[in-house]
């Protein structure tokens, strides 16, 4: 055989593995999560199930629906797995929710898998690892002040409001990994491995600047650590009762998406927080009394 029709076989080899890669079956399912740990009372929604109310003394771990939000004091916290491999970590006053979260389980690992996260952080502490998640997943963070992108990242992000004053006092600690964060104005900034943005004001005109992280904020990760050690030991078979399988439709150009089975119909959808409009001062009228011409007239 010579070798022009050698590399003509190659290429049309090659061009047929990629194809049949391509057609490879996927399986989306609604992801679940696992609540390891409690301090306090937690409030825990599930998106059309039950709700809630979690203390140190429930059984753990529970397993829990991947559409979920949480609720918590001052005092509170509360740790989870998800199915596709996160750990997040919430405490202080404040909520967050998971909006969305569908994964792809026809590999033999779910965590191999493809998966497409969205969390709505508001207020309190939060703490992620996703390094877990494959190059193919998508992942990202909706707040009031913007929006974080975030591919294999260990980091926090602590968000504090005063409502008398509405203004925000915020910062993100990058601890691995890399992220990105793009204010309500469009400006983007990345965080790498041992960096810091702290950030103050409105959420339409906050200050923003981009530091090192000190030796001291480390211990927040290393905590986080101690707890992620009882998550990392969970079966992924355990994730297996909550999850949902999602529907596969083919739209005009013959592409496959995942779609919502009846049971998940009640998924709520992403709002975009546009900023606060300036306030609005009222205005009283006053009419002037008619001049001797007018008053002639009628």
């Amino acid at each position: 055989m010579s070798s022009s029709l050698h590399k003509v076989f190659s290429v049309a080899f090659a061009a047929l593995f990629a194809a049949l890669t391509m057609l490879q079956a996927e399986d989306w399912m609604r992801g679940a999560a696992v609540v390891t740990s409690v301090a306090g009372e937690v409030i825990l929604e599930q998106v059309g199930g039950e709700s809630l109310q979690m203390n140190p003394t429930d059984r753990m771990p529970l397993v829990v629906s991947g559409l979920l939000q949480i609720s918590t004091k001052e005092k509170d916290s509360v740790f989870l797995k998800t199915s596709n491999q996160i750990s997040i970590y919430h405490e202080g006053a404040g909520f967050f929710a998971i909006e969305r979260f569908e994964q792809d389980v026809a590999t033999s690992s779910m965590d191999l898998g493809k998966s497409r996260m969205i969390l709505n952080f508001r207020q309190g502490l939060l703490v992620v690892d996703n390094r877990a998640l494959s190059e193919a997943s998508q992942m990202i963070v909706v707040t009031p002040l913007g929006r974080m992108s975030v591919k294999n990242g260990w980091w926090s992000m602590e968000i504090a409001y005063d409502a008398r004053r509405q203004l925000y006092d915020f910062s993100i600690k990058c601890a691995d990994g890399a992220l990105r964060f793009t204010d309500l104005f469009g400006q983007t900034y990345t965080l790498r491995s041992g960096q810091r943005l702290v950030g103050a004001g409105t959420s339409a005109s906050a200050s923003i600047r981009v530091a090192e992280s000190s030796a001291a904020e480390s211990e927040l990760f290393e905590e986080f650590e101690v707890m992620q050690a009882d998550a990392d030991a969970l079966s992924p078979a355990i994730f297996r009762s909550k999850m949902k399988q999602l529907k596969q439709v083919k739209n005009t150009v013959g592409v496959t998406a995942a779609v919502p089975d009846s049971d998940s119909a009640k998924r709520p959808l992403v709002i975009e927080y546009a900023p606060q409009s300036a306030p609005v001062t009222p205005h009283r009228a006053l009419i002037r009394a008619p001049s001797s011409y007018q008053a002639d007239l009628f």
